[in-house]
């Protein structure tokens, strides 16, 4: 004894030392110290929240524990000794099974008395999938749960899971242990936090949590689905009456200690796993959750039994549960239909009324109650005979018509031993409870004092069970039963009397003695919670029987029952439930149904339950649902809530939507209580009672679905309402959702759960699902979108893949199962579906043993073209005599023409006004199997929704000119409604009458198709009266008639402007898998066709490789053709004109076409002035796109450029792009549409439509794809990326210096001084004022000295009228002008030539030069080499380019200087300059504010365009003359800066957002331009700094500067007259302030030229959204108060006046984000604010990018000599890279020859690479050297560095360990050079 004692000792010593066992899968660890935080404390007085707690310092010291007297409020201040616990003794090991002997440390007090010494902690391999583990008493027995449970397998062959202990040496080696999944070493039970307690009536286990993610327990009042890890609550678990609306955090009716777990990876992304945690414990309990995570629970009774299920799926966790504990029973089919109830009918007459009401109203009905009020006093198995005479024939009818019964029984027995039989008897066969001396115990309940059976007896079970069985056979026939206030319940035990003692005439309650039962040391939150409400210690006896009582058959050993109702009371009710259930199921030969209130683990294998006393409230409506599923993961699927609630009294509306949602309960019942009006759903109006109606419909339609879900919750365990997250466990969205909920994996309903709402925020985990009621496919993938849910309407969605059975509905089951089947057919993507049903009498027991079934599936095939019913079992006989009649398909592509089955043929058809495909009148019997095939198919027909033709917003506009009438309208053959609203057209276009259809198909080669196309109608007569805009028809066979006539139009005529294409060519090209290109053009004669080169080659797709998009070409259900193009991997449809395919119009001058787009975030299109960067769809106003000289007020005016070029971003973050190549006038408008989509509505009046999809599928794709056809952005010249200074009204040399000056003096970096049309003779171009600016070329040698530029303007209207003036005289003699067409001339007796004549800055009439005609570019070029002579300029600004012409068609312009008015006039008679359309622009004419559009231009080469076709490209033309002659002076980059562009401008200059406003609102209009060209893929683009017009102030002007310094383009402009507002000339703080933020810039000016050599080879944008970066992020798709530089460098500008904090957002999924200047990491991420005082721009860093800089000098060519630094940025990896691209700056094509040098740079596994990948500018590595290295985010400080593997000098670095940021200096690191650092 003495040697094995001695031995064991040396062992334990061994294990305590150093020595790792590995056992099986078990293994035994030393660990190092654990150090716990103040969150880790284990609070010693949970109970310290109530008043009667007594706690003080003293009474925790007196529990051992440990008291912080400087504790604050969020932290424990009592809690446990950190090596409190147990010592591990001795270990056994054994086949599936190991025993660790522990003992309590005994260096610590007991927190309570009697604690346990000796425990053995018993593990036991269950299955593979189930582990249990048993903390029991080593020296006596202990009371355990005594329930059924399967079990373990004997085969454990494979365990998924893994068991470690270890001891803690730190803390007197107190044992703790792990469980581990095997397959990822994730740990899902771990002890190490400590706080084990085993007392006597005090039993502590803690656990850390593998997630945040935690679920289950119950009963509780939940208020979300998802635990709050943070909330710090606890709550209780304990049997008790308590309504789920008593107050909150408050413990009811079930006991079910379950929990669940939705597992992370290490990087704490989901893993897709769950796991789930039961303890077998039926002692009051409670649990607590900390922000850890760690679970506490704390029970006061019998032992710890742990059963821990693997799953990894969350539906394998529940079928592993409901394996060990019972499997769900099935229920009968009628108890899936619908039921009522109330308390208080008070008499038959008003339940007969209530039930006829509902039937007379078409609510079906399946089950009618009795409550209690059909007793006699509310005496069980009584019936009052006065009130409820005649229950029993009133019964019997109903069954006869199908409607079922069910009666409620209570277990208490009234206290009367003379007269009342079931007590007399219980009494005498000793059923009832008894105190320890054998007397009886009596309560308190409905009728007074009773007495409570003890159905943990066979006596007692067969005593209520013959009373069941009498009472059914003499008094009242019932099919099932609903026992209830089996808690038990008891009313005001403790108390002085029952609140319903007046009723009763009894005031006796239950008065429990004081002793160790009733009053244990701990109370737990079921008993304490309620302290402060009733003001007193409350007990765990209070409402229920006392706890003291035995129960139970005797034990013989000690002579007394088994159990104290200490440790049952929770039983209670699950011990009643199965008697209950055998004996219903014997008298009535049926399955029958129980329902109880009171439930336990495993109850829910004979029973369902119903969530008890809620009130009517929409927050219980939400607690409903959450209670639903917790009891589906309890095993208990029949479950559902009193619908319109319980107490109170609902409104309609809510009763409505209570009913609506509550159809989709299991367990479907409309139940209240007493003194309250009915709300029964026939009580209601007539309309809501019909809403109901459609919602129960729709119930019974999906009965055989629940059936069938119920029957595999019965064989598998499986759920049959569950939470999104149970099939989509790796999307973390769906974790805290609840609000929307499935009926097995394929139905998900959304009900609304708020007042006045009719719209629902659902949630779309995948492009899988389908509305219900239209077809519609919602194409979203991981978003939130705003659904339609009008009051008679509950949302409903099917997902993709299944096939869900159906049975036509009826008034009740008996009937609807006499109604034919139905198969409801949801497509996936790859065109397949499958399903199955389960089918049999719906009332037999053990149809399943017995094989008295019917048992099929479905399979559908499209590529098969087949759909298959097998019959697996089929043995129900009645299915011979049920048939399937209809079949109903969503998302069916290719509709079969004709379906065969049989030998016979069933036609397709198109619900209206949806997308749902239906197949009827099938008639085939049921117990056959089938095979249905199809072999020809047609595209199908777009039906088009309801709401389009119904709801005026989406009326097509047949009028958009002015000045509608009714007889207008109806000349052009469309419909005429004088009552619309006035924002809706009042005359549009009939859905029958409009488009085109296609005819023809011809495949032209492997890349192209071609589709003809043909005009629907036909075009009326029309001949134009006086008012050119208005159409007036007439029979031409009459004469005219003075009168005026009513005018109409044949059915098949419709015109809007009478000069309709008839036949158009569609041609569809594919570029790859990323592009289509579509282009429609007149089929008979050649139009106008943008002449602007493009690169685009037709490319088909390779083999094996699937496109990105395909077109389709639809049909219409009136035979319209619609275009689309989709997404092949989502089908999203990211361009459909389908729906409004009546409004596609292609006339002479009027195109049109709507498209919808699947998505709310549309950007792009320009140039206009838009509010927001994302688009306004609400109210949204018409933008028109015509290049003029306008500027940018902040209205919805077209400014100087066109770009018709569109991006969307998808609600999955997938992104496309849109370009629309036409060059005509042109207008969009953007309005929102249905399912949180938008629709665009394109107009324009000439040319073709050429339409370019681009697939992305990341927004930067989108730019890149889009530059490949227009070209990528030009390389500027390093110098252009400086700071640029110029103003409108320097009038002086003198003060263009001093303003040089002011900036230069402050010290602030300049690069290019600009001179404006002031400093020109006469503002002529090519001159300059030799009085004014005497001195310039002088002036500008001095700038080139210093190392600064200068640019000039030019503007293209020359004057014709100065004397002696080359470039004018030059012009004329190549006849290079815009020229009159020779058949209109209305200038000719002026000029005697073609020449058009307009007026601009110069003091002469101007002509203009026509950059289309080869000789008027060498003209310029020309023009531009010789002014460069004189004055040498380095880049050039062409301004007024759209042309601009001052006033035209008004008297004279407002510049004009001669006293006889003078103008250009325009004809206007002409169509051309006064088309029918004349598009959303402003101005009356086209012409205003430039040339007239009939004017000529030529390519000279033949082709002749009119300028109302080739307007908008007046500015590229001349951009394209520009650059060429910019780079010829002096053979460099040079840069030109337009102010008109086009697409293609990009890639020859750049842009400034024009003449815009000193006005706050402008700083935004200038972040929203930057981001707009960079989608237009002209990058270097900026604003007027501190504004053009209008005079600035200091504060605007100093945060604008702050802008500024961030827009690519960087330059401060100001308009004549306005006070100055270059940099230097504020006050000195300003002054100041603008030098650091232009010096921010400089020191980044490598990284900006990095991105721009980025896009100028690759493609794609330099400022960025936070959209463009983020498309995941729907916070981000709708900001821009913010903005990127590439990826990772973000500026958030203040733009408000007088805001000293900024409000911006920093993504959080998975990002680090620092402060740019500190290096200090925002560890808040999402919606912050932060300070930004006046002189301040917030900068942050995203983690993972390597910035290159280099310090700042007074220009680029000083500060390229200085040396170069980097700053690294970590990501959560801790990596990072980034690059720079280094030339000379200037010379042209230096990538292109390749005389440049590149660097990579890497941050990786602590080594720091600069590797120059290329390096052949070998002048830099005498300009410049790497000086410094900075990194943020490094969160180890490194104790040595390496450099190139020699220990770097401490001296050189410095860590800031509390910045977390490492400094190297003084590195002077050869450019040329690889270089490694390596971090230890």
């Amino acid at each position: 004894m003495r040697f094995s004692s001695l031995l064991q000792m040396n062992c334990l010593i061994i294990v305590l030392l150093t020595i790792t066992l590995t056992i099986a899968t078990h293994s035994k660890l030393k660990t190092k110290p654990q150090l716990f935080t103040s969150n880790q404390r284990i609070d010693c007085y949970p109970e310290a929240e109530s008043p009667f707690s007594n706690y003080s310092k003293e009474s925790c010291l007196a529990r051992n524990c440990v008291y912080d007297d400087q504790a604050n409020t969020s932290t424990i201040q009592c809690y446990l000794s950190s090596n409190y616990g147990y010592i591990l003794q001795s270990s056994i090991n054994q086949t599936n099974n190991i025993q660790l002997k522990l003992k309590r440390n005994q260096a610590i007090g007991s927190m309570f008395p009697d604690p346990i010494e000796n425990i053995i902690l018993e593990v036991q391999y269950y299955t593979n999938e189930i582990i249990r583990f048993k903390l029991y008493d080593a020296d006596q027995q202990r009371y355990e749960v005594p329930i059924p449970l399967t079990p373990s397998s004997n085969r454990i062959d494979s365990p998924k899971y893994e068991f470690d202990y270890t001891s803690d040496a730190a803390h007197d080696n107190i044992f703790s242990f792990k469980i581990k999944r095997r397959k990822d070493k994730s740990i899902l039970f771990d002890t190490s936090l400590g706080g084990l307690v085993l007392n006597n009536q005090f039993l502590q286990i803690i656990t850390r949590l593998q997630s945040t993610h935690v679920y289950g327990f119950g009963e509780n009042n939940h208020d979300t689905l998802k635990h709050n890890v943070s909330g710090k609550l606890s709550w209780g678990i304990f049997a008790r009456d308590q309504g789920t609306n008593w107050d909150t955090n408050s413990n009811h009716y079930g006991h079910h200690p379950f929990y669940l777990v939705m597992e992370e990876t290490s990087s704490q992304k989901p893993s897709g796993s769950m796991h789930g945690v039961l303890l077998l414990n039926s002692n009051a309990m409670d649990y607590s959750l900390n922000s850890i995570p760690s679970l506490t629970i704390r029970t006061i009774g019998g032992i710890f039994d742990f059963f821990l299920f693997l799953g990894p799926k969350p539906e394998q966790v529940i079928q592993q549960y409901t394996w060990l504990v019972g499997r769900t029973f099935l229920p009968p089919y009628w108890s899936l239909g619908f039921q009522l109830s109330r308390w208080d009918y008070s008499n038959l007459t008003h339940m007969q009324m209530v039930n006829q009401r509902n039937r007379d109203a078409g609510i079906p009905l399946d089950v009618q109650y009795a409550d209690i009020d059909y007793m006699d006093s509310a005496k069980v198995f009584t019936i009052d005979s006065k009130n409820y005479q005649g229950l029993k024939e009133y019964f019997e009818s109903l069954n006869r018509d199908g409607i079922r019964t069910i009666i409620i029984l209570d277990p208490g027995m009234f206290d009367d031993e003379k007269s009342y039989s079931p007590t007399i008897e219980g009494i005498k066969e000793d059923v009832f409870i008894k105190w320890e001396n054998g007397s009886l115990m009596k309560g308190a309940v409905w009728p007074g004092p009773v007495y409570f059976p003890d159905y943990f007896t066979k006596r007692a079970q067969t005593w209520w069970q013959r009373w069941i069985t009498n009472f059914r056979s003499t008094n009242l026939t019932f099919d099932g039963l609903w026992i209830d206030m089996n808690e038990p319940a008891l009313f005001e035990t403790n108390d002085p009397i029952p609140w319903n003692w007046v009723e009763t005439g009894s005031n006796y309650t239950l008065k429990c003695p004081s002793n160790q039962w009733e009053d244990p040391p701990y109370r737990t939150k079921s008993a304490y919670r309620w302290d402060r409400k009733i003001n007193r210690t409350s007990r765990l006896s209070d409402r229920t029987a006392c706890m003291s009582v035995l129960q139970g058959e005797v034990n013989p050993t000690t002579g007394k029952p088994s159990y104290r109702h200490y440790d049952v009371h929770s039983l209670y009710g699950w011990s009643q439930t199965k008697p209950t259930l055998d004996v219903l199921r014997k008298i009535t030969g049926k399955r029958s149904l129980v329902l109880p209130r009171s439930t336990f683990i495993g109850s829910g294998q004979w029973a369902g339950h119903w969530l008890g006393d809620n009130e009517a409230t929409w927050h219980e409506m939400k607690r409903s649902i959450i209670g639903m599923i917790e009891f589906n993961w309890f095993g208990i699927p029949y479950n559902g809530a009193d619908i319109c609630g319980f107490d109170k009294t609902p409104t309609e509306e809510m009763c409505i939507r209570w009913m609506q949602v509550g159809a989709f309960y299991p367990f479907s019942r409309n139940h209240n209580i007493w003194k309250t009006e009915d709300q029964d759903p026939g009580a209601w109006s007539s309309s809501a009672t019909s809403i109901m109606v459609q919602a129960l419909r729709i119930r019974y339609n999906l009965l055989p679905y629940y059936y069938t879900l119920f029957y595999k919750s019965h064989i598998n365990g499986s759920t049959v309402i569950r939470p999104l997250f149970h099939e989509y466990p790796t999307d973390r969205k769906t974790f805290d959702i609840f609000l929307q909920f499935l009926i097995g994996s394929n139905i998900m309903i959304i009900p609304v759960t708020d007042p006045n709402v009719q719209h629902v925020q659902a949630y779309i985990p995948s492009s899988e699902w389908f509305d219900y009621y239209t077809g519609h496919q919602y194409l979203y993938s991981k978003q939130w979108i705003p659904i339609t849910a009008p009051l008679d309407r509950i949302p409903i969605l099917l997902r993709s893949g299944s096939i869900i059975p159906t049975q036509q509905y009826a008034n009740n089951t008996k009937y609807s199962r006499m109604n034919p089947f139905g198969l409801t057919i949801v497509l996936n993507s790859n065109g397949n579906a499958q399903g199955d049903l389960f089918y049999d009498d719906g009332d037999s027991i053990d149809t399943i043993g017995s094989k008295s079934y019917y048992y099929s599936t479905f399979q559908w095939s499209s590529m098969k073209k087949q759909l298959t019913i097998d019959i697996i079992v089929n043995n129900y006989s009645q299915m011979s005599n049920l048939v399937l009649d209809t079949i109903t398909i969503y998302g069916l592509k290719h509709i079969p023409t004709i379906i065969n089955v049989n030998n016979q043929q069933f036609i397709v058809k198109i619900r209206p006004f949806t997308e749902i495909v239906d197949i009827i009148g099938l008639r085939l019997p049921m117990n056959q199997n089938y095979s249905f095939t199809w072999s020809n198919t047609t595209k199908i027909n777009t039906e088009l929704p309801e709401y389009i033709l119904k709801d005026p917003k989406y009326r097509v506009d047949c009028y958009p000119d002015p000045d509608v009438t009714s007889n207008a309208c109806f000349a052009r053959g469309c419909v005429y409604d004088s009552i619309t609203q006035s924002n809706y057209p009042s005359c549009y276009v009939p859905i029958e009458k409009g488009g085109y259809k296609s005819s023809t198909i011809e495949n032209l080669s492997n890349a192209i198709t071609q589709y003809n196309l043909t005009r629907l109608s036909q075009k009326p007569i029309l001949v134009p009266n006086s008012k050119l805009n208005i159409n007036y028809r007439r029979d031409p066979r009459k004469p005219p008639s003075n009168l005026k006539e009513i005018v109409t139009t044949d059915p098949n005529e419709f015109s809007m402007y009478g000069h309709d294409v008839d036949h158009l060519n569609l041609k569809v090209s594919v570029s790859g898998t990323d592009m289509i290109r579509l282009t429609i053009r007149d089929a008979e004669k050649d139009r106008y066709e943008v002449p602007v080169p493009i690169q685009w080659q037709s490319m088909s797709v390779p083999k094996m490789t699937t496109p990105k998009i395909q077109f389709e070409m639809i049909k219409t259900s009136y035979g319209q053709a619609g275009f689309r193009i989709k997404r092949t991997d989502t089908n999203s449809i990211i361009f459909d004109t389908s729906l409004f395919a009546h409004g596609f119009v292609y006339d002479n001058q009027f195109i049109q076409f709507i498209t919808t787009v699947p998505s709310t975030n549309v950007y792009g299109f320009g140039e206009n002035t838009h509010p927001t960067f994302r688009h306004i769809l609400q109210n949204s106003s018409r933008y028109g796109m015509f290049a003029r000289d306008q500027p940018p007020l902040g209205q919805n005016e077209n400014l100087y450029s066109t770009h018709p070029f569109y991006m969307s971003i998808e609600r999955d973050g997938q992104a496309f792009g849109v370009l629309i190549f036409n060059s005509n006038a042109q207008d969009y408008k953007i309005d929102e549409y249905e399912h949180d989509q938008s629709r665009i509505t394109y107009r324009t009046i000439g040319g073709i439509l050429d339409l370019f999809f681009f697939a992305g599928p990341r927004p930067e794709d989108v730019i890149r794809q889009y530059q490949l056809v227009i070209g990528t952005p030009f390389m500027p010249p390093y110098w252009a990326l400086g700071f640029q200074l110029c103003r409108y009204g320097y009038d002086t040399l003198d003060n263009m210096k001093a303003a040089m000056q002011r900036t230069l003096d402050a010290k602030i970096p300049i690069d290019i001084q600009y001179g404006d049309i002031d400093y020109f003779r006469q503002q002529l171009d090519f001159t300059w004022d030799p009085i004014r600016f005497k001195g310039l070329p002088e002036y500008i040698d001095w700038l080139h000295k210093q190392g600064m530029k200068f640019i000039t303007i030019l503007d293209p209207a020359i004057d014709s009228e100065e004397s002696n003036y080359k470039v004018f005289t030059t012009g004329e003699k190549d006849n290079i002008w815009i020229k009159w067409p020779e058949r209109r001339n209305i200038q000719v007796n002026e000029t005697k030539n073609r020449n058009m004549l307009g007026y601009v800055w110069p003091y002469g009439k101007a002509v203009f030069p026509d950059y289309f005609y080869p000789p008027a570019k060498t003209w310029w070029k020309n023009q531009i080499l010789d002014y460069h002579k004189s004055i040498r300029f380095d880049g050039l600004w062409i301004d007024m380019n759209e042309p601009a012409n001052f006033d035209t068609n008004k008297l004279q312009p407002w510049n004009w200087p001669h006293p006889e008015p003078w103008n250009l006039h325009c004809p206007i008679d002409e169509k051309l300059e006064n088309p029918r359309y004349k598009t959303a622009i402003f101005g009356d004419y086209l012409s205003d504010k430039t040339l007239c559009m009939i004017a000529e231009q030529t390519d000279g080469q033949g082709k002749i365009y009119s300028h109302y076709d080739v307007h908008n490209l007046y500015g590229w033309s001349e951009t394209l003359a520009t650059l060429p002659a910019a780079q010829a002076t002096e053979n460099k980059r040079s840069v030109v800066i337009s102010r008109s562009t086009f697409p293609t401008s990009g890639s020859y200059a750049g842009h400034w957002l024009g003449d815009n406003t000193s006005g706050w609102p402008h700083l935004k209009y200038n972040i929203i331009g930057m981001l707009e060209f960079n989608l237009f893929g002209i990058p270097y683009i900026g604003a007027d700094i501190c504004g053009f017009l209008e005079n600035r102030t200091e504060q605007m002007c100093q945060r604008w500067m702050q802008l500024g310094a961030f827009n690519p383009f960087f330059r401060n402009h100001n308009g004549l007259r306005f006070a100055d507002q270059d940099p230097g000339s504020f006050s000195s703080s300003v002054v100041d302030s603008n030098r650091r933020v232009v010096e921010t810039r400089y020191t980044l000016l490598p990284y900006l030229y990095t991105l721009f050599h980025r896009v100028h080879v690759s493609g794609g944008t330099i400022v960025r959204s936070m959209a463009h970066e983020f498309p995941t992020d729907s916070i981000c798709l709708s900001l821009d108060e913010q903005f990127l530089w590439g990826s990772h460098l973000l500026i958030a500008p203040v733009i408000y006046e007088n805001h000293t904090m900024k409000n911006l957002y920093l993504p959080s999924n998975n990002e680090r984000w620092f402060n740019y200047y500190t290096g200090e990491e925002q560890l808040i991420l999402g919606n912050l604010t932060v300070s930004a005082d006046y002189d301040y721009l917030p900068l942050f860093l995203r983690g993972g990018i390597i910035l290159p800089r280099q310090a700042s000098a007074m220009n680029t060519v000083k500060s390229r000599l200085n040396p170069m630094n980097l700053i690294i940025a970590l990501n959560k990896d801790e990596k990072a890279e980034g690059t720079l691209f280094w030339d000379d700056g200037e010379s042209i094509d230096t990538y292109e020859k390749s005389i440049y040098n590149y660097f990579y740079f890497s941050y990786h596994v602590q080594t720091l690479t600069i590797l120059p990948w290329t390096f052949t500018y070998a002048k830099m590595f005498e300009e410049t050297q790497f000086d410094e290295i900075t990194i943020y985010g490094l969160t180890n400080p490194p104790k040595k560095i390496y450099f190139n593997l020699k220990r770097i000098s401490s001296s050189k670095w410095i860590y800031d360990s509390t910045m977390k940021v490492l400094k190297m200096k003084n590195l002077a690191l050869k450019i040329a050079s690889t270089h490694t650092f390596r971090f230890s």
